[in-house]
């Protein structure tokens, strides 16, 4: 199984400093247009990825763990 999952989402519009995403079956995604790339927009195509950081995870965790020793 490979490590990356691709997608598509369109810009459905722009709101102010909010970017409202069509995805798959119907639904909306709002994220904040600093995670997008600039010079969308409506009816941009963006592809995205998503991507598995198992040593992040294993860090966050050890972070957690060391505040709740405290």
């Amino acid at each position: 199984m490979p490590d990356k999952s691709y997608f598509s989402a369109i810009v459905d519009r722009i709101e102010d400093d909010l970017v409202v995403l069509e995805m798959q079956f119907g639904h909306e995604v709002i994220i904040p247009d600093i995670y997008c790339p600039r010079g969308i927009k409506d009816g941009s195509v963006l592809k995205i990825s998503i991507d598995n950081d198992p040593q992040a995870a294993m860090k966050r965790k050890k972070e957690i763990q060391d505040l709740l020793k405290k």
